[in-house]
């Protein structure tokens, strides 16, 4: 019965710990999403300026 209590705790702390990496992946890519969004923008921005300052 305590070999059973134990191996359903080992198998909790590491269900738990794979969730945590996969959370840490998770919003990896997405600050990586973000920061490639926002240099598009400003290269964007640049390029418009400076092409219509020209009209």
């Amino acid at each position: 019965m305590k070999i059973d209590e134990k191996k359903k705790e080992i198998q909790k702390k590491y269900r738990m710990e794979v969730r945590k990496r996969r959370q840490e992946q998770e919003n990896d890519k997405n600050y990586t999403k973000e920061v490639v969004i926002v240099v598009t923008f400003v290269v964007l921005f640049i390029f418009f300026f400076y092409t219509l300052q020209g009209f």
